[in-house]
Order: C-alpha cells, then sequence, then structure tokens
C-alpha cells in the first residue's frame, strides 16, 4: 500500500511524535491509515494533529502511495481546502507550491475516474416533493441584479449554438407535438404573471421585436414570422393572415 521512501519515514516519525501528546491549540482527528484504503476508526489508528500537521501529513501520502490509491490520496488532499466555522484549514506558502501541481494531477485523475460513468440521476424522474423543494429554493432566490443581467447579456452577444448542438435540439424536439398552446398551460401562465409589474420599456421592445412582422396561421395556431423567411412557410402550408377568433357575445 505504501511505498518504502523518505516520505513514509516523515510520515512515521509525525504520526508516532502525535502519540499520547496532549494538545491545548486546535487540533484535527487524522486517520494514520486513511479510512479511504481501508483504515479503521479504532484508537490505534487515530491521532491529533494540528491543521499543519495534518496538511503536511495528506502531502505526503501522495508522495507515499501509486497507482490507484495515490488518486485516492489526491482527492483526500483536496478536501484539505474545504472550511467551515469548525474547521481551521491550513493555509501557507507550502499549498501555494504544491496545489496547483496536485490540482491539475486529481482532475486528471477524476477526469478518467468518472469517463464513462452515467450520471446517478440520469432517466430518474424527479418526485413531486422533489420538484417541490426546487420551486421553493428558487422562490427563495433574490432577484438578480440590473448589473448582471447586463454582465449575462455581454457574455451571450453575438453567440451561436454549434451545428452539433442544433442537431441535438432538432433530434431531441422530433417526434414532440407542437401547436396551439393548451388552455391549462395559458392558465398556469397567467396565474405565474398575475401582479407581476412589466419593466420599464418592455412595450417597447414587444413593438420591435415584432415590427415588420407577418401574421400567418395553420390549423387554428398563428405566428408572427420575418418577411424573408415568408415563401418556406407558405410552401410548408401555411396561410395569410391570423387565425379566425370566435366572437364573444
Amino acid at each position: 500500500m505504501f511505498k518504502e521512501n523518505k516520505y513514509t519515514k516523515y510520515y512515521k516519525m509525525l504520526t508516532e511524535r502525535a502519540r499520547g501528546r496532549a494538545l491545548s491549540e486546535y487540533t484535527e482527528r487524522h486517520h494514520i491509515i486513511p479510512q479511504s484504503l481501508g483504515g479503521s476508526n479504532d484508537k490505534a489508528n487515530l491521532v491529533d494533529l494540528t491543521a499543519r500537521e495534518h496538511f503536511i501529513c495528506h502531502w505526503l501520502l501522495i508522495k507515499m502511495t501509486e497507482g490507484e490509491y495515490r488518486g485516492k490520496m489526491l482527492y483526500a488532499l483536496q478536501g484539505m481546502k474545504a472550511e467551515n466555522k469548525y474547521q481551521q484549514r491550513y493555509s501557507s506558502v507550502i499549498t501555494a507550491r504544491v496545489y496547483e501541481r496536485y490540482r491539475i494531477e486529481h482532475a486528471e485523475n477524476h477526469s478518467k475516474r468518472m469517463k464513462g460513468k452515467p450520471a446517478w440521476n440520469k432517466g430518474v424522474p424527479q418526485t413531486e416533493e422533489h420538484k417541490e423543494k426546487n420551486r421553493q429554493a428558487a422562490l427563495r432566490r433574490p432577484p438578480k441584479s440590473d448589473e448582471s443581467i447586463e454582465k449575462w447579456r455581454e457574455t451571450r452577444s453575438g453567440y451561436k449554438h454549434s451545428e452539433e448542438t442544433r442537431l441535438k435540439q432538432s433530434l431531441a424536439s422530433k417526434g414532440k407535438p407542437k401547436g396551439p398552446m393548451s388552455e391549462e398551460e395559458k392558465m398556469k401562465r397567467s396565474l405565474t404573471q398575475t401582479g407581476v409589474a412589466k419593466k420599464e420599456g418592455h412595450s417597447d421592445n414587444v413593438r420591435n421585436a415584432v415590427l415588420g412582422n407577418v401574421s400567418i396561421n395553420k390549423d387554428g395556431a398563428e405566428k408572427k414570422v420575418k418577411r424573408d423567411t415568408l415563401d418556406q412557410w407558405l410552401s410548408e402550408g401555411w396561410s395569410l393572415g391570423g387565425r379566425k377568433r370566435i366572437k364573444q357575445f
């Protein structure tokens, strides 16, 4: 499991020194043989280390292992960067010097490990309870600022989907029914927009978006299209003008 080298020697010296030692400062519990390598929670396999010592131990473990074991130790080293109110992670020039190199190696190792493995939830439909949790979480999110919206627009300006993406979108929608919106969907959208004030300039944006477009209809459906594409739509069976509406008395 562990290679016999100078790093193994340093590791043993560090963990042995920690046995039976009483520290008044902040400490972190460390498994001498990591759990991912089969180590247990027995007292003989546990030592209390300072945050600095704990980081160094995980750094040494990478140098003491190879192959699959080294990949697991790379995961463990990445975990040493996780912080919360109960952890005071060690941060020094050592982190700056080694983090990037091991982060790149970890990313490559993780990519190879996950390649070809489908996502655990792929094809599994969400339960209604999960959907409701997602809805409630979305409602609690603060509205996006005008600055973030403008930044998003700048990143998307001039962006075009690749041919591969367009083909995927086409195949995904193939066979799905198209046509007028159902009354149920209309009501659902109406309820979600009830009481929501339109932004200033909304009416001008809508007017400019359809300015110069032509109304066409087919089988009770209606849409507005650009004049330069009109011939194509007419050749597919669409007719000029909006759909006929029944007057309500």
